[in-house]
């Protein structure tokens, strides 16, 4: 048996081994993959359908599609629609066919219904657009202010303070408290009648009464679901932020410190680069997080749009379990979907340029 023969064997042994290798540890994901399919891909592509069509309560019992044979062989022979666009009855009681897709179809009136205005008015005044706009003033000031908040209190922990260790420990409690109590906490603290907050702010002189109400103005509602969430979401930013300063090669500092950098200088040139990944990816889960936020807005203010509080979350609620409108709910959240999919495509080319800047 010549080399090349003995080559050509061993290569066929290691791809032999090699495809064994990889069906092993697709076997070993394959319940993970299922599991993800079952509680997260089905839940969204289920949302994406009925936003399309009419669902309200009473159609909550229907399934999703008609897979009987009937159907199916009607589908092939021209007697049965894909979808219809009139109420469905179940194959086998009438006489005609049905339609595969067990719900009334009706031609995007769902989407139609998020962008209609009155005569006069603009899209950008439209109901869909004014919940957004709400949800991108509450998310970019919240992202924002936990962010500075955050780096500070990280840069603060990374130097040589002592008990370092205890205010690391104290200023994780607010994280592992849940939303709900974290809202009633606060409402309870912000209340018109004997709030500590509003007693705080009188004390300090920035108020001229006791009795503020949060929730008379859009400005203080937003303030204080701003401040609420801020408190709870801020040791998560702190802890990454925190994890990110301790990975900065500080040779790198004092490389600059040596060349007549200041503090200043050295902290935007040489530690921001530095943790930029870190930071983009704490900012991007911070942006998730409060894009879908309900629970703190909710208990705190409540859900009425007047308050200037009514966010996406809060607008597919209420049209779901409000109005009984299921569509028009899966409709909002689809629109959320997309706008969310746009920031991770930013958020991850963000993240991959910041990696491949630094090496």
């Amino acid at each position: 048996m010549t080399v090349q023969h003995l080559e050509t064997k061993q290569k066929k042994k290691k791809s032999a081994r090699a495809r064994a290798d990889s069906w092993f540890g697709f076997a070993l994901t394959l319940p993970a993959i299922i599991v993800l399919c079952i509680v997260i891909a089905l839940p969204i592509l289920k949302g994406v359908l009925v936003s399309f069509f009419d669902y309200h309560l009473q159609d909550l019992t229907k399934d999703a599609f008609n897979l009987d044979a009937r159907t199916i062989g009607g589908l092939f022979s021209g007697e049965t629609a894909l979808v219809s666009d009139q109420p469905i009855v179940p194959a086998g009681r009438d006489k005609g066919a049905s339609a595969v897709i067990n719900y009334s179809w009706n031609n995007l009136k769902n989407y139609k219904d998020l962008f209609y205005v009155r005569e006069g008015k603009s899209v950008l005044e439209s109901e869909f657009f004014q919940s957004f706009q709400n949800t991108v003033i509450f998310v970019f000031l919240t992202v924002v202010v936990q962010t500075v908040i955050g780096m500070m209190i990280a840069l603060l922990l990374n130097s040589r303070i002592r008990g370092r260790g205890l205010f690391r420990g104290l200023l994780l409690v607010p994280w592992t408290i849940p939303s709900v109590v974290v809202a009633i906490l606060w409402r309870l603290m912000l209340h018109q009648e004997g709030g500590i907050m509003n007693y705080a702010l009188f004390i300090l002189g920035f108020t001229s009464t006791t009795r503020v109400s949060w929730s008379s103005s859009v400005v203080l509602a937003r303030a204080a679901i701003v401040i609420a969430a801020v408190w709870r979401q801020l040791p998560y930013m702190m802890v990454m932020l925190l994890a990110g300063l301790q990975s900065v090669d500080h040779s790198l500092q004092e490389a600059a410190q040596i060349d007549g950098a200041s503090g200043w200088q050295t902290f935007m040139h040489v530690t921001i680069p530095s943790i930029r990944p870190v930071l983009i990816s704490a900012v991007w889960i911070a942006i998730m997080s409060n894009f879908q936020m309900y629970t703190i807005i909710a208990n705190l203010v409540g859900t009425g749009s007047k308050t200037g509080t009514n966010t996406l979350s809060i607008a597919a609620y209420q049209e779901a379990f409000t109005n009984n409108d299921f569509g028009k709910g899966a409709a909002i959240g689809v629109l959320w979907l997309a706008v969310l999919l746009v920031i991770t495509i930013i958020s991850n080319r963000l993240s991959a340029r910041s990696a491949t800047d630094y090496q």
